[in-house]
C-alpha cells in the first residue's frame, strides 16, 4: 500500500542527492522503496537499484553490481551503446567512483541509484567509495538509501547544505489511519476500529507486526478475543522473534537481553550496575544495530529500550530466573532509580521486589503529583498490588488515593475509603486539620463525580474558609462548583467559579484540573447555545489530554466525549464518531455522567441513523451496563429513554409499554432545598420520555402541561438545547389537541433558533413526533411566517433527507396499547412501504462500503470521503467501484438512487 505519510519525500526526490530511509527491519523499508521505484518507471525515469549484503563490502564486487544497476537504468535507450560497466574498463577501485560521477555529470536525464540494506557496508574500503560518490555527485544523480538506524556514511556535510532528506523510524511507523487502509486491504473489512487501534498500539505501528497480526486474524473464529490477547507470546510474534532475533545472537547477548528486559528504559550505567558487569555501553552499541527491536529514545542521550513485543516475549524467560537472583535484579534497580530521583521506575521495582514497606513510602513522595498530572491509572495500579491496610496508615497518602479511586469513578471503593479516613481522624487525640481539610475538599469531588448534590456546598465552603496555597484543590474545586451550577443552569455563577481557579499562573496549573475546566467551561457555553466557544474549549481539553496522557487516556476521553456530542447535534455524524473512536468504554466508565453520557448517546444515535441498529443496540447494551454498575440513574434513564425512541420508531407497542414501566420505575424524590440537581434531571428525563409516547399514542393532551413548563423553565434558565426540544415537543403536542396556529408558531421558533446555529439533528431525531405539522407546512397551509430556509429544512425533513436510520410514516394514535394494536388497511401499505428494504442487497454490502455510499450520498468527494474516513483516495475510488457492481449502477447519482430505491439508504 501506499504510505500516503510519505508523499512528500517522493515528491522531492529530485530537490535532494540523498534521501535516507532509516528503520530497524520490518517496518517496510524495502517495500516503499520498491513503490518509489516503480512510480519512477512508470514516469519514465532512470533508475537503478542494488540490495547490499555483507560480501559487496569487497570493493571490486560492490563496483562491479553498482555499475551493472547502472546500465539496467539504460538497458532499452538505444540512444546509450555504451555500457557503464565495459567503459570502466580496468580502472582501479578508487577511480570509478570519479569515472561515475562524470559520465552521469554529461547526461542530461535525471538517475535515482536505489541501495537497500546499507547497513550491511561496514568496510571502511566499500564506505569510501560510497562517500566519494554521494558526496561529489552532480546534481542529476539522486541515491535514495535504505538501512538499518546505525548507517555510518559521514552525511553532516551534506545535511548541513540541504542536500539531504532523512525519514526515520517514528515516520515509518503506521498511524492509525494507515493501519485501517492496510487492514481493510487485506480484508479484514468487518474488523473493529477499536481492534485496529488496539493492534497498532501493541506492535508501535511495526509493519511486520501487523503483517503478523493479519495473518493471524484469517484464521481466528473470535477475533476480540484475538485482539485482547495479542502480545509477545502470541504464536506468531514468538516464531518471528526467534527467527530473527534470537538466532542471530550468542548465548551471552540472549542472557543479556532476559535480564535487562526487567527495564522499560535502560542506559549503560544502569545495565552495569544492576546486571554487575561493566560492557553495557559496548553491548548496546551492538545490539541496536543487530537486534531490530532494540531503540534508541530521542532526546535521551545513551538511553534505549525494547519494543513491547521484545519485552512480553522475554517476561516468559525472566519467570525462569532463579528467585534470588530475579529479586537481586529488582532491588538494585529499585535502589539507582530511587538515587536519581525516578520514584515511579523505583516503585515498580519496589514491588517486583516485594518489599512492599519501601513502596509505600516511595509512593507517598509521588502520589499527590501523580493525581494532579492525572496518573491515575498508574498509582491505581499500584495500589492494587499493595496490601490495603498498607496505605489506610497513612493518611494523607490515602486521601490521594481516594482521590485517585474517585476519579476512576470506583465509587463503591471511594466511599469505603472516606469512611475508613474519617473513622482514623476521630480517633486520634488530637485534631489534624491538614487531613481534614485534605478530606473535605476530595469528598466534595466524590460526591460530585457521583451525581450527588452536597459536593456543591462542600465545595463552596471549603473555597470560603479552607487553605490558600494548594492550587491542585482549589482548581479542582473550582470544577466541582462550575459542574453542579452548570446543572442547576446558573451559567454565569458557573463562568465565575473559574475565576478562582485561573488566578493561578499557567505553569503551576494541573493539566488535570485545566482539561476538567475546559470540558466544564465549554458545557456551560454549550447550554447557553455559543457553539464556537463550546468547541474551542472541548478543542483545546482533548489537544491537552491527548498530550498528556495518550489518546485512549481518560483525560483525553473527558473532552472527546464532550465534543462528539456538540458534533451529533450540529449534524457532524462522522465527526463524532471519528472523536470517539477507541475510548467509547473509556468515556462510559471513566468520566462523569454529565460529560460521559454526551458523546455516548450520540455515538449511539449515529448508528441509528447510520442504520447499523445492532451496533447501536450493543453500544445502549455497553453504556447501561455501565451505568448501573455505577449507580448513574440519569445515565440508566438516558439509555432507556433512548430505547422507547427506538420502539416508538419501530412501532413496537408492547417494547413501548415495556420501556416505559422501566423509566418510571427510576423516578425519585426531589429535594427542593438542593433546587435543580442530577435527580433534577433524571426525572426531566423520564418526563420527555413518556411525554414522547404519549405523542405516538394519541394521548398528547396528558403531556401538554410538563411539555409548557420545561419550556418555560428552559427560557428562564437560558438553556438552549432544551428551549429547541422542548418546542419541538410542545409543537406537536399542540397540533395534536388541535391548538394548531400556536403548534406552527412554537416549531417556527425552534427552527428560528437552530438553523442559524447549525443546531439540526434535534429536528431529524424527533422528526416521527411532528410529521403531522410537517405535511400542513408543505401544502403551504399555516406556513406564511417560514422563512425560504425553514421551508426547504421543514421539506427536507418530511422526504426525510440527511437522517438514513430507522424511519415512519407519520404519527399512529392508539389509544389502548395493551390490546393488539389493529392498523388501518391504508396505513398499513404505508407502514410497510417505510419499513420494508432489499435487505440481501444491504448484506452485500460491506460495513465500510456502507460508509462510502452514505458519504456519497451527502454529495461529498472522493478526497472528502477520504479525510472524513481516515482512508486513502485511491481505497475511496476502490470502494466507489464495488458499489457500482453490487448497486448496477454506472454513476454515483445512480448508486446513491438505488440504494435508495432499495431502501439502503
Amino acid at each position: 500500500m501506499r504510505r500516503k505519510n510519505l508523499e512528500d519525500y517522493f515528491e522531492h526526490l529530485p530537490a535532494y542527492s540523498v534521501t535516507l530511509v532509516r528503520a530497524p527491519a520490518g517496518f517496510g523499508k524495502t517495500t516503499l522503496l520498491a513503490d518509489w521505484r516503480k512510480r519512477l518507471l512508470f514516469d519514465g525515469s532512470r533508475v537503478a537499484w542494488l540490495s547490499l549484503d555483507e560480501h559487496d563490502n569487497e570493493p571490486a564486487q560492490l563496483l562491479s553490481y553498482l555499475l551493472g544497476a547502472l546500465d539496467q537504468a539504460f538497458e532499452n535507450d538505444r540512444a546509450v551503446t555504451t555500457s557503464f560497466l565495459s567503459a570502466s574498463g580496468n580502472l582501479a577501485p578508487n577511480l570509478v567512483a570519479g569515472f561515475i560521477v562524470n559520465e552521469v555529470q554529461q547526461l542530461s536525464d535525471d538517475i535515482y541509484v536505489f541501495l537497500d540494506d546499507v547497513h550491511d557496508l561496514n568496510a571502511p574500503a566499500a564506505l569510501s567509495i560510497l562517500y566519494d560518490l554521494i558526496h561529489y555527485a552532480p546534481p542529476n544523480l539522486h541515491f535514495v538509501l535504505a538501512g538499518r538506524p546505525a548507517i555510518r556514511l559521514g552525511l553532516s556535510r551534506l545535511k548541513v547544505q540541504g542536500r539531504v532528506q532523512e525519514t526515520d523510524i517514528a515516520e515509518m511507523r503506521f498511524d492509525i489511519s494507515e493501519a485501517i487502509e492496510f487492514f481493510r486491504l487485506r480484508g479484514h473489512d468487518l474488523l473493529r476500529l477499536t481492534d485496529i487501534d488496539t493492534l497498532n498500539q501493541a506492535t508501535e505501528g511495526w509493519v511486520a507486526g501487523l503483517c503478523l497480526a493479519s495473518q493471524s486474524l484469517a484464521r481466528k473464529k473470535n477475533v476480540s478475543e484475538f485482539v485482547e490477547t495479542f502480545c509477545g507470546q502470541t504464536k506468531e510474534i514468538t516464531d518471528y522473534i526467534r527467527d530473527t532475533v534470537f538466532r542471530q545472537i550468542d548465548e551471552e547477548d540472549r542472557r543479556w537481553l532476559v535480564r535487562i528486559s526487567i527495564f522499560s528504559r535502560f542506559c549503560p550505567a544502569l545495565c552495569d550496575e544492576v546486571l554487575e558487569r561493566a560492557d553495557s555501553a559496548a553491548r548496546i552499541a551492538r545490539l541496536v544495530e543487530e537486534v531490530p527491536f532494540i531503540i534508541p529514545l530521542e532526546g535521551a542521550e545513551g538511553w534505549a529500550r525494547l519494543h513491547p513485543l521484545l519485552r512480553e516475549f522475554l517476561a516468559g524467560e525472566v519467570k525462569l530466573l532463579a528467585h534470588d537472583e530475579f529479586v537481586g535484579l529488582h532491588r538494585r534497580a529499585a535502589q539507582w532509580f530511587s538515587a536519581r530521583e525516578a520514584i515511579s521506575e523505583a516503585i515498580h521495582h519496589a514491588i517486583e521486589e516485594g518489599d512492599s514497606t519501601w513502596a509505600i513510602q516511595l509512593i507517598a513522595r509521588q502520589s499527590r503529583r501523580m493525581v494532579e498530572s492525572a496518573q491515575i491509572l498508574l498509582l491505581m495500579s499500584w495500589y492494587e498490588r499493595l496490601p490495603k491496610e498498607a496505605f489506610a496508615k497513612r493518611l494523607d497518602l490515602a486521601v490521594d488515593v481516594i482521590w485517585a479511586l474517585s476519579l476512576s469513578m470506583r465509587m463503591d471503593e471511594a466511599g469505603a475509603a472516606i469512611a475508613e479516613v474519617e473513622k482514623a481522624l476521630a480517633e486520634r487525640p488530637q485534631p489534624d486539620d491538614t487531613v481534614r481539610w485534605e478530606l473535605q475538599a476530595v469528598k466534595a469531588a466524590y460526591y460530585t463525580l457521583n451525581d450527588r448534590g452536597e459536593g456543591l456546598q462542600v465545595a463552596e465552603e471549603w473555597l470560603a474558609n479552607g487553605p490558600r496555597n494548594d492550587q491542585f484543590k482549589i482548581g479542582a474545586l473550582a470544577n466541582v462548583v462550575t459542574y453542579n451550577r452548570n446543572i442547576r443552569g446558573e451559567f454565569d455563577r458557573a463562568l465565575e467559579a473559574q475565576l478562582i481557579g485561573e488566578s493561578w499562573p499557567m505553569a503551576e496549573r494541573s493539566h488535570f484540573t485545566m482539561i476538567y475546566a475546559d470540558c466544564c467551561i465549554g458545557t456551560a457555553h454549550e447550554q447557553r447555545g455559543e457553539f464556537d466557544k463550546a468547541r474551542e474549549h472541548y478543542e483545546m481539553a482533548l489537544r491537552r489530554g491527548e498530550e498528556i496522557g495518550g489518546r485512549r487516556s481518560v483525560p483525553a476521553a473527558l473532552p472527546a466525549s464532550c465534543l462528539s456530542g456538540l458534533l451529533y447535534d450540529q449534524d457532524d455524524l462522522l465527526g463524532a464518531q471519528k472523536v470517539l473512536a477507541g475510548r467509547f468504554d473509556i468515556a462510559c466508565s471513566r468520566t462523569p455522567p454529565s460529560f460521559s453520557a454526551r458523546g455516548a448517546i450520540s455515538l449511539v444515535k449515529v448508528h441509528v441513523a447510520d442504520g447499523d441498529m445492532k451496533r447501536a443496540l450493543e453500544r445502549l447494551d455497553r453504556l447501561e451496563a455501565i451505568a448501573n454498575r455505577l449507580g448513574f440513574a440519569r445515565i440508566v434513564a438516558g439509555c432507556l429513554a433512548e430505547r422507547l425512541h427506538l420502539a416508538l420508531l419501530a412501532n413496537d407497542w408492547r417494547q413501548v409499554r415495556h420501556w416505559t414501566n422501566r423509566l418510571q420505575a427510576l423516578r425519585q424524590a426531589e429535594n427542593p432545598a438542593l433546587g435543580r440537581t442530577a435527580v433534577t434531571l433524571t426525572n426531566e428525563i423520564i418526563r420527555l420520555g413518556e411525554a414522547r409516547a404519549d405523542l405516538m399514542l394519541g394521548e398528547a393532551k396528558r403531556s401538554l402541561g410538563f411539555l409548557q413548563n420545561y419550556l418555560a423553565e428552559a427560557e428562564e434558565f437560558d438553556r438552549f438545547g432544551d428551549q429547541v426540544t422542548g418546542r419541538i415537543l410542545l409543537a406537536s403536542a399542540l397540533w395534536s389537541t388541535g391548538s394548531q396556529d400556536e403548534a406552527v408558531g412554537v416549531f417556527q421558533a425552534a427552527l428560528s433558533m437552530a438553523l442559524p446555529k447549525r443546531y439540526r439533528r434535534a429536528f431529524q431525531d424527533q422528526r416521527i413526533y411532528v410529521l403531522p405539522l410537517l405535511k400542513a407546512l408543505q401544502t403551504g397551509l399555516d406556513a406564511a411566517g417560514l422563512s425560504p430556509e425553514e421551508k426547504a429544512f421543514a421539506a427536507e425533513l418530511l422526504q426525510g433527507r440527511g437522517d438514513t436510520g430507522a424511519k415512519r410514516a407519520e404519527v399512529v394514535n392508539f389509544t389502548e396499547v395493551g390490546r393488539p394494536t389493529r392498523i388501518l388497511p391504508e396505513r398499513m401499505a404505508v407502514l410497510q412501504g417505510e419499513a420494508e428494504s432489499d435487505q440481501s442487497l444491504y448484506q452485500q454490502l460491506t460495513a465500510r462500503e456502507r460508509e462510502v455510499l452514505s458519504c456519497m450520498a451527502e454529495g461529498l468527494t472522493n478526497k472528502e470521503i477520504a479525510a472524513a474516513l481516515a482512508i486513502a483516495p485511491e481505497t475511496v475510488k476502490w470502494y466507489v467501484k464495488q458499489i457500482f457492481l453490487k448497486l448496477g449502477a454506472n454513476t454515483r447519482t445512480q448508486a446513491v438512487r438505488q440504494a435508495r430505491r432499495a431502501r439502503v439508504l
